[in-house]
């Protein structure tokens, strides 16, 4: 794993205070300085013990705000994603149409799903900031955060459900005296990506030290970028269908572009495959001209997508989409504290986060069918259908003068902490807290396309010289709709106001989700061992959370173009226990420099309700032991076992259950397809995913003229069962009849044995096995008049299995699948400092990879065009990213800095996503990016 392993041997130690270094206790490391001043105990995230030193079997890589500072990064969330550990699935660079919660950075370990990476700030959780319970680091307020602690291992049995992938422990300066600011602002090469930030900080000691204040306060604001057309590289690549496979002798999917369409226009296209209105396209006078299709793959001569032609220059599955959507950020935060005693301190932490994103959703684009009477058809299409007896056509449209919906979303967090600690007796600790903590989300979507009233209102006829819906004027009254306004579909620009406000009306969903903590523990020695002292630690904890949701009736339906937010109200509580212990069996001995074992374990209980249904409640066991044996000094080998466990979240228990119609083949009736009624959705009797966790590593710190380098190598191996997720209604069918009993219960049938229903609902069906390679290397030296640090973190990953396919090596992000890993990520600074003048470089780099693993293309083995899933090219090119900064400190206290991002301006590499022409998780889509600011210290 990621390692940067702290102390004597579980972290790397660090390089200069210049670097985004893992801290150990080295004179020359201000934090682990500060820890030794205070007697030198810590606790270790991914532990409950307190010890001297860093010494745990679970790797543990550190992020110093010195790299925050280097890279000259505003948000620490940003600073994570960027080291080889994180999938950075959830970020304002990857939302582009997607509504929720709008600007979030939510972390992902590993590629396991954000729900399946515990978060914490100082070692309590945070409020949740989505019914997934996952957290918006956006929230935490960056600028007092002092280190980021990531374990990359399991660690349910030190903190319960969430820890699948890891922990990230956000760990505040609670020692900050005096003012810390800074602003700064950046800016593309191409004049848009604009950003703005501006943080304060301060803290002061009184009542002679026994007490400490400190407030903070960030202020962001991103302006975004544009849609896909205000970059060259991205219109041009699309995936497009050949049917049939091996048509014309090429494959099902071609990747090319810019892509026309071949079923709509931005002012109307008539749909046919043959005959004399074929390709009639209408201008936005309502006059027609022959449409240029492009180039058609395959025998459909209306396929969805077409390479060129007249509508490649502005695409409406394009049109408007914004490649990163503008955020607001603002955090405050406010801490003080008092000792009282040795006995007893207390502590009171307060916060308050917001943050404001804004998305527009894709261009609605509905099919109609157009009657000859239809009161707004130009009179050249009407002689042209009674001239050939014709009656109706169908028309496709892209209402790109509607634009996509506009959806503003705002996320606001309340938290208040109240915590006390003390010593016991020699040796011995305690602390308690309470938390309480509220989440307040809200998105508002309005210009949104509710395509049931466009077929309405698009079927306008004439009566009595007065242009009306149909629905109001057939013989039919149960159908009239006194709010319809009739609309006219024929070329851009001649939708009225009237008629755009009835088509696309507004819509909203909010969720209220209130957390109440309360929580204990004890930790101390019970006796002595060669190695030691063998401590333990023992707590509990209390957890309450509840969410309340509200939505409009029409995104209650489904009824929407997008985003359709949906009401979730439940309540999770969770009351739980566990005990850890440290056994140091040797220490300072031949061939044990250090020798120890730990273990611990947790038991936990989960209350489940929602209103109108039934409660529903669930145990879990988690565990974990480990290992760590140093032979001499310079070596340290490491080791841990866990048991882990992921609870589902208020979503997957309580929200929406929806019912539709699907077809399926009966294998039990002789083969017959049948229509059914099918469900999908929320099941509150899933239950915790369980997953068995290994890692095992090694730590080289050699001494004498070699001790300016540290080498860190760890393995892991993550096996996830009962994982949360749907398995379609054909396979619940299909292994019912197979055999697998357990199934059964979701499909219903009448009393001749007729399929009637399917429950495809969310069940502990699927399986994820995670495997791969942590590196670390450092290296300082001194060069001239000043010292020059290298790091180097990297991944390999061996293994991201889900569900059966593995997504290693793929760095496509075909629309409508997950993106995968890259085989290799790796990550690398260097930082060469002299006096008051430092000059650092960045580097990324993300190999050659995989358009989607699903797919065979000619580089691939077995590919042959005939193939289904065969495609013209499966492979994603590599990209390696320079990014360089300077800081210059004018006087004391006071420094300026700079920073260009891509210097070499790579575009990213062309893979079709439904983010557009990249997978914008791994690639920049900005290009060159400029960043100037200062910082004073006072």
């Amino acid at each position: 794993m990621m390692t940067a392993l702290m102390g004597s041997g579980v972290a790397l130690w660090a390089l200069a205070a210049g670097t985004a270094q893992a801290q150990t206790a080295t004179p020359a490391d201000p934090v682990a300085a500060e820890q030794v001043d205070q007697g030198g105990e810590i606790v270790v995230t991914g532990s409950r013990i307190v010890r001297s030193g860093f010494d745990a079997p679970t790797p543990v890589t550190v992020l110093g705000e010195e790299r925050l500072d280097q890279r000259a990064i505003t948000n620490v969330g940003e600073a994570l994603n960027e080291l080889p550990s994180f999938r950075p699935l959830v970020t304002p660079a990857t939302q582009q149409a997607a509504g929720g919660n709008i600007g979030a950075r939510v972390l992902d370990l590993r590629g396991l799903g954000a729900t399946r990476t515990l978060v914490l700030l100082d070692g309590k959780r945070f409020v949740p900031s989505t019914t997934q319970g996952t957290i918006d680091v956006n929230l935490i307020p960056s600028s007092i955060v002092s280190r980021t602690e990531v374990v990359t291992g399991g660690a349910s049995a030190a903190y319960g459900s969430d820890a699948v992938a890891g922990v990230v422990n956000f760990i505040l300066d609670r020692n900050l005296q005096g003012l810390r600011a800074s602003v700064q602002a950046g800016i593309s090469e191409r004049g848009d990506g604009g950003n703005q930030n501006v943080q304060l900080a301060w803290g002061s000691r009184f009542a002679d030290g026994r007490g400490h204040f400190m407030v903070a306060a960030e202020y962001d604001n991103s302006e975004g970028l544009g849609d896909c057309y205000t970059r060259d590289w991205c219109p041009n690549e699309q995936l497009i269908g050949n049917t049939p496979a091996g048509f014309g002798g090429l494959p099902a999917s071609i990747r090319g572009g810019p892509a026309g369409t071949g079923t709509l226009s931005s002012g109307g296209l008539i749909v046919a495959n043959s005959g004399p209105l074929r390709g009639l396209a209408f201008r936005p006078d309502g006059s027609t001209f022959n449409y240029d299709f492009g180039t058609i793959f395959g025998s459909n001569p209306s396929p969805l997508f077409t390479l060129g032609g007249t509508e490649s220059g502005r695409n409406g599955f394009l049109d408007g989409i914004l490649l990163i959507p503008p955020v607001e950020r603002v955090v405050g935060y406010a801490t003080g504290s008092f000792e009282f005693s040795d006995a007893l301190k207390a502590s009171i932490d307060l916060s308050y986060g917001r943050v404001d994103g804004t998305v527009i959703g894709s261009v609605a684009r509905s099919t109609a069918t157009i009657q000859r009477d239809n009161a707004f058809l130009p009179a050249g299409v009407a002689a042209l259908l009674d001239a050939n007896n014709l009656t109706s056509f169908t028309l496709g449209r892209a209402f790109g003068d509607l634009g996509g919906s506009v959806n503003n979303a705002r996320n606001e967090t309340y938290r208040a902490v109240l915590s006390l600690e003390g010593r016991i007796a020699d040796g011995w600790r305690w602390d308690a807290y309470y938390q309480y903590g509220r989440n307040e989300f809200r998105q508002d979507y309005t210009g949104n396309v509710v395509n049931a009233r466009v077929a309405r209102a698009v079927d306008a006829v004439n009566v009595g010289g007065q242009i009306v819906c149909r629905v109001n004027a057939d013989a039919n009254p149960a159908n009239n709709d006194s709010a319809c306004v009739p609309l006219n579909i024929f070329g851009a620009g001649n939708v009225s106001p009237a008629a755009a406000a009835y088509v696309a009306p507004s819509g909203f969903q909010s969720t209220d989700t209130t957390q109440h903590v309360v929580a204990a523990n004890v930790n101390g020695s019970l006796f002595a061992l060669p190695g030691g002292d063998f401590a333990i630690a023992v707590g509990g904890e209390y957890r309450n959370d509840d969410a309340t949701g509200a939505a409009d009736a029409l995104s209650t339906a489904n009824a929407f173009w997008s985003f359709n937010g949906k009401a979730v109200t439940g309540t999770i509580s969770v009351v739980e226990g566990y005990v850890e212990a440290v056994a140091p069996l040797l220490r300072d001995v031949s061939f044990a420099e250090t020798l120890e074992l730990n273990g611990a374990v947790r038991q936990t209980h989960y209350n489940r309700s929602s209103p109108g249904l039934t409660d529903s409640s669930v145990d879990a066991t988690t565990w974990k032991v480990g290992a760590v044996w140093a032979p001499i000094e310079a070596v340290r080998f490491r080791a841990t076992r866990s048991r882990d466990i992921r609870a589902p979240n208020l979503t997957e228990l309580f929200g929406p259950v929806t019912l539709g119609r699907t077809t399926v083949v009966d294998p039990q009736n002789n083969g017959a397809q049948i229509q059914v009624d099918a469900f999908s959705g929320a099941n509150q009797q899933l239950a915790p995913e369980t997953a068995d966790t290994w890692t095992a590593g090694v730590v080289l710190a050699p001494r004498g003229a070699l001790g300016g380098i540290r080498l860190a190598v760890d393995y892991y191996d993550i096996d996830l069962k009962g994982a949360i997720s749907t398995l379609g209604s054909q396979v619940l069918v299909d292994r019912c009849f197979g055999g697998q009993t357990e199934l059964c219960q979701f499909i219903e049938r009448n009393a001749a044995g007729t399929l009637t229903r399917v429950s495809d609902v969310l069940q502990n069906v699927s399986s994820i096995r995670n495997r791969g390679i942590d590196f670390e290397a450092s290296y300082r030296t001194s060069v001239g008049a000043g010292s020059l640090d290298f790091r180097v973190l990297a991944t390999h990953y061996l293994e991201l299995s889900i569900g059966g396919v593995d997504r290693t090596g793929q760095t496509g992000f075909r629309p409508g699948t997950t993106t995968g890993v890259p085989d290799w990520i790796v990550d690398g600074t260097i930082v060469w400092t002299s006096g008051n003048f430092s000059l650092n470089a960045h580097g990324k780099y993300i190999p050659q990879g995989v358009f989607d693993t699903t797919l065979l293309g000619p580089e691939d083995d077995g590919y042959s065009p005939n193939l289904p899933n065969s495609i013209n090219t499966n492979r994603v090119d590599s990209r390696f990213y320079l990014d360089l900064g300077a800081t210059f400190e004018v006087d004391e206290g006071f420094e300026m800095f700079g920073v260009v991002n891509n210097v070499l301006d790579r575009d990213p590499p062309l893979a079709a996503s439904a983010q557009g022409g990249t997978n914008q998780v791994y690639f920049d889509p900005i290009g060159r990016y400029f960043k100037v600011g200062a910082r004073i210290r006072m």
